[in-house]
């Protein structure tokens, strides 16, 4: 589970229809409606026979199992990671030639607007070699699913592409020419090319590395970490709760590498184990559940002459404290390397600047919370000593202009019942910050132009919909990927006015025709609180007046998730389902993101609370439509989504009669630190706040069919959880069905995993709803 939006983006395809997928629907012209009170479900037996159609067969539908078992969505296969080249003549991309995960590395000239394959894995290497853990759990933490080529870097300032693949890696000059830096047996982790193109720098062994392009001559910069300490990464939980993919960061000149020592000897070890081809396959995983110790962190600043490493120390009374930190980056001149820490229970969060000679560190600003503080975007201005910040203001975060010096804030740019998501580039020749917002609608963001100086805004995204932005690093110009509920995704190449300079190529997904793809109705409900909750609904494709009909309820609840967006996203299990004769419907609770902290704030101290009593309006919604059979509503989740549909058969059983719940938290204090602790504070603090968030003590109160699923090598929720929950179950003399999956882990990778997963929970509610 994570904060980042980057968790809405990579999750496994047999999943899409419960967990956070990369664009979800929202909101057309849909019309509101309040919640009624819930009342207890009307029994199934209440609904005459002749008023319930049959469930059709799987044949009903032209979505197979095998095609729900793949990877990616109808129109989704669209070209992703953009990125301007440092002339700004080319934007390259990630694209696939087949319609597939297999990725490779396309150019778009600017000038001529023709676009061509620029390198394919197989000019790298014949043969993919065999992931080590390290890169499959690195995989895990990104929630990588594309395959061939997966990254690529350009150096800022010099025309060359940095490309990992296989363990291994390659540059590739304007010319063409591949060069093999490395060919190592052991995996060379997140490389990094200087801005000038001249050093590649990257962690192998747990020690960082460092190698001359012109020389290929490579040089160790660290050494002598013993078991459990690392150098150049980050650990599990700032990958996983705070997105941070890196532990070390070269200088804009390339003379210095700020870096992360992690200590995970004190970290209590945990055994995962499971099984593939036959086989046992184990490891001993140091992770930190809520309330016990995490890793010891430290950063340092190595010179890449000297070799020698200062470490930053903290303003004096506050060095013992526990903080995480986040968000590192280096001021413009190199001399003062920025940061942001946040302290153990997340309630402050504070803006941080180091001496790069000496390592001194002093506050710049400091926000807190009585919920918890999130990572605040900023951007360092170059010409003068400024930088933009995104405090939170009246519930929303926006943007402010600060006194780089001082901390001081010089002028708030934005506000309004809206949040800004993303500070993109700076054009300090007109005096500008590009932002992505949701000024138009919670369910969509759009591209701003905003005078530093104070002023309106300016909107450069036209078109109605949700737009991923990125902007060349100067703010000359922009790329979006933009596409609504009832519109594939198309990308557009636009001058920084919005003037379109061409379009990259999007061909027709002709599965959009052939599986009779619906689009869902999107509405809005009145929670209990008084606050809109928008929802997607799905009706079944031959719905009849007079009859009746199951609903299945797609949930995930969970904060930094927002699964209801005006954005394409077919859903194909919702549409397997609907073909068949079930409703489908989702509806994003209070705790969701998008809608600012206070919104998302109404969890904390006790989660599964106001999240249930959200999806409980929904179903009051659901049970006012005339073609809902009250009594066959049914629910579905995995991960935070899991823990929401067993906690909804368990606290809810009036309201619910069939569940699946896919690798649920059931006791909080078994999840890790950086998440619970966030949402929860720590269990010394609020013991009864865990307690009355497990499922483990509503156990008794099972009544429905429940069928829970969880993988053995799940190293994010770790398969305790639902062993705990079995226990329980089995004390209480509960029936139950229980799916394990021996070789899989929070994701499903395998085929044949992720086709006989979906077709069981498909199975299940035909069978039992």
């Amino acid at each position: 589970m994570r904060l980042t939006l980057a968790w809405l983006s990579v999750l496994p395809a047999l999943l899409s229809a419960c967990t956070p997928p990369a664009a979800t629907p929202a909101p057309r012209d849909a019309t509101a409606s309040s919640a009624p009170a819930v009342p207890p479900a009307v029994p199934a037996a209440s609904a005459a026979g002749q008023n319930r159609p049959s469930l059709l067969g799987p044949e009903a539908s032209a979505i197979t199992f095998d095609r729900l078992a793949k990877f990616g969505e109808p129109g989704l296969h669209t070209p992703r990671a953009f990125a301007y080249s440092p002339d700004g003549k080319w934007l390259t991309y990630l694209a696939s030639e087949t319609n597939d995960d297999q990725m490779a590395l396309f150019g778009f000239e600017l000038q001529t607007k023709t676009s061509r394959v620029l390198l394919r894995a197989s000019d790298l290497a014949k043969t993919a070699r065999p992931l080590s853990r390290e890169e499959e759990l690195r995989r895990e933490r990104q929630r990588s699913k594309m395959m061939g080529i997966t990254q690529y870097t350009w150096a800022r300032r010099a025309p060359v592409l940095l490309i990992p693949q296989n363990g291994d890696v390659f540059l590739r000059d304007e010319s063409g020419t591949i060069t093999r830096l490395t060919e190592t047996p052991a995996p060379e982790l997140d490389p990094q090319i200087c801005r000038g193109g001249e050093k590649v720098a990257f962690v192998r062994d747990s020690e960082l590395h460092v190698v001359d392009v012109a020389s290929k001559r490579e040089q160790q910069l660290t050494r002598g970490a013993p078991t459990g300490v690392t150098r150049g990464l980050s650990d599990y939980v700032a990958q996983e709760e705070f997105g941070e993919q890196s532990g070390y960061w070269l200088s804009p000149g390339c003379d210095r590498l700020a870096y992360l020592e992690v200590d995970e000897r004190q970290v209590d070890q945990h055994p995962i184990v499971g099984y593939r081809g036959g086989n046992p396959d184990q490891m001993q995983q140091r992770y930190p559940a809520a309330g016990q110790k995490n890793p010891q962190v430290r950063a340092g600043i190595l010179d890449l002459k000297t070799r020698r490493t200062v470490w930053l120390t903290f303003p004096k009374g506050k060095e013992a404290e526990e903080r995480y930190l986040v968000r590192f980056t280096w001021g413009p001149d190199g001399k003062s390397l920025w940061f942001q820490s946040l302290d153990r229970e997340q309630k402050r969060l504070t803006l941080m600047r180091a001496d790069a000679a000496t390592g001194a560190a002093t506050e710049v600003l400091t926000e807190t919370s009585k919920t918890w503080m999130d990572p605040g975007e900023i951007e360092l201005l170059e010409r003068t000593p400024r930088f933009l910040w995104t405090p939170v203001v009246d519930g929303h975060h926006h943007l402010a202009l600060h006194d780089a010096a001082t901390g001081a804030r010089i002028a708030q740019l934005t506000s309004g019942a809206w949040d800004v998501d993303v500070i993109h580039a700076v054009d300090e020749t007109r005096n500008l910050a590009m932002i992505s917002g949701s000024r138009e609608s919670p369910l969509e963001s759009h591209l701003y132009a905003v005078p530093l100086a104070g002023g309106e805004l300016k909107r450069l995204t036209s078109d109605r919909g949700d737009h991923r932005v990125v902007v060349s690093r100067t703010g000359a110009g922009f790329t979006h990927s933009h596409s609504a509920v009832d519109r594939p995704p198309r990308v557009e190449i636009r001058a920084a006015d919005g003037t379109a300079l061409g379009a990259l190529p999007t061909p027709v997904d002709p599965e959009i025709e052939a599986l009779r793809l619906r689009t869902p109705e999107l509405i809005t409900v009145r929670g209990p609180s008084g606050d809109t909750l928008h929802g997607a609904l799905l009706k079944p494709r031959n719905l009849e007046a007079g009859k009746r009909y199951p609903v299945v309820v797609m949930v995930y609840g969970g904060p930094g998730v927002q699964t209801i967006r005006n954005s394409w996203y077919p859903r194909l299990t919702w549409q397997h389902l609907a073909d068949r004769g079930f409703g489908v419907f989702a509806l994003d609770n209070r705790g969701s993101t998008g809608r600012g902290p206070a919104f998302e704030g109404a969890l904390y101290g006790r989660l599964g609370n106001v999240e249930l009593e959200d999806q409980l309006a929904g179903v009051g919604y659901l049970r006012a439509q005339a073609w809902v059979d009250p009594g066959r509503i049914g629910i579905y989740g995995h991960s935070y989504g899991g823990y929401m549909a067993a906690l909804a058969m368990l606290k809810a059983a009036d309201h619910f009669k069939v569940g699946v719940s896919g690798s649920p938290v059931t006791d909080w204090r078994l999840y890790d630190t950086g998440y619970t602790e966030r949402f929860l504070g720590l269990p010394s603090k609020n013991a009864e706040g865990y307690k009355a968030s497990s499922l483990l003590p509503l156990a008794p109160n099972l009544r429905g069919k429940l069928l829970v699923i969880h993988a053995l090598m799940d190293e994010n929720v770790h398969f305790q959880n639902t062993a705990e929950l079995v226990d329980a179950l089995v004390a209480a003399d509960r029936t139950f069905d229980l799916l394990v999956l021996p070789g899989e882990r929070h994701g499903y990778r395998n085929p044949l995993a992720r086709r006989y997963v979906t077709r069981r929970v498909v199975d299940y509610f035909v069978e039992h709803l």
